[in-house]
Formats: structure tokens, C-alpha cells, sequence
């Protein structure tokens, strides 16, 4: 029995030095541990997300925030006496939330890595040449170019903000790599 206990003891002792030895691997590279001289360490720059993140976010909430903008038109156009007063509400309230939700989601899709101010102008700009051209083709009477427009405007608009945003995502990215 003695020997039983004096062999566990030895084996223990034996296996407990040999990793104790062992070291774990550092936790944080440096220069120091992997004998770099006089290199730097690379800063780790997160990925850009690809072209559907941002896409996706600004589709979602464009149309959430068109939902939410024609219905808050509609609440504050209030009562009208005229034959189509409430649909101009929708209308404008629709237009202003989707076109916010399409720069918030853009913004968001992309990890906040672009120009919120600018992804707004651009939605806005968008919308507002897309406007002068439905009034243009209503004054004229010309019904197929009100309807092709009103069909393009929405995907125009939507892939215009996220160039936008992507763009000056890259652009802040290299400025802040640069040394």
C-alpha cells in the first residue's frame, strides 16, 4: 500500500512539473515575445460590411419609416374638405419618413462608418429631383412618365444613400489609417 501511495505521489509530482513548464500563449501579441526588432504591430481595422448589410437596413427601415411618416402625415394633416387633402398628407409624410429611415438604416447597415448628414441630404436630394419630375410630367399630361418615375424614384434613392454612405465610409476609413 505504501509503495501504491508513494508511486500516485511521484506521478503526480512528476506530471505537475511538466506543466508547469509549459506557458501559456500570451493573450496580446507583441514585439516583445515574438523577437520582432523594431516592428510594429499592425492595428487591427475592423471589415466593412458588404453591399447587402447596408442595403437590407436602409430597405427596412425606409419602408418602416415611410409607414411611420404617412401615417403621422396623415394625423396632422387633420380634417380637410377637399377631395384628396388626405392623401397629400400621406404622400409628404411618407416621403419625409422613408426618405429618414433610408439614411438612418444605410447609416446603421454600414457600422456608423459614414456621413449621416450626407446620407440625408442625398435621400432628400434624391427624392426632391424625383419630385420635380412627377410635377413635370403631371403639368404635361404625360401619365406613363409620372408612373415610370414614381416606380424608379423609390430604388434610386434607396441605392444612391447607400453609395453615399459607403463612399464616405471609405473615405474616413483612410484618413484614419493613414500615418
Amino acid at each position: 500500500m505504501r509503495a501504491l501511495v508513494l508511486s500516485g505521489l511521484l506521478v503526480t509530482l512528476v506530471a505537475g512539473r511538466m506543466v508547469s513548464q509549459r506557458l501559456p500563449p500570451p493573450l496580446f501579441p507583441s514585439a516583445r515575445t515574438h523577437d520582432l526588432p523594431g516592428a510594429a504591430i499592425r492595428a487591427r481595422v475592423a471589415s466593412e460590411p458588404n453591399i447587402g448589410s447596408p442595403l437590407l437596413a436602409a430597405a427596412g427601415l425606409g419602408l418602416l419609416g415611410w409607414g411611420v411618416g404617412a401615417v403621422a402625415g396623415h394625423a396632422i394633416q387633420g380634417d380637410c374638405f377637399e377631395e384628396y387633402c388626405g392623401l397629400e398628407g400621406i404622400f409628404y409624410g411618407g416621403a419625409a419618413g422613408g426618405g429618414m429611415g433610408l439614411a438612418v438604416g444605410a447609416h446603421l447597415g454600414n457600422r456608423r462608418r459614414g456621413s449621416f448628414p450626407l446620407d440625408v441630404l442625398t435621400s432628400g436630394a434624391v427624392w426632391g429631383v424625383g419630385y420635380a419630375l412627377m410635377s413635370s410630367f403631371a403639368n404635361d399630361g404625360d401619365g406613363a412618365g409620372v408612373v415610370l418615375t414614381a416606380i424608379m424614384l423609390p430604388p434610386t434613392q434607396l441605392v444612391a444613400t447607400v453609395l453615399v454612405e459607403r463612399a464616405t465610409g471609405h473615405s474616413r476609413a483612410g484618413r484614419l489609417q493613414a500615418p
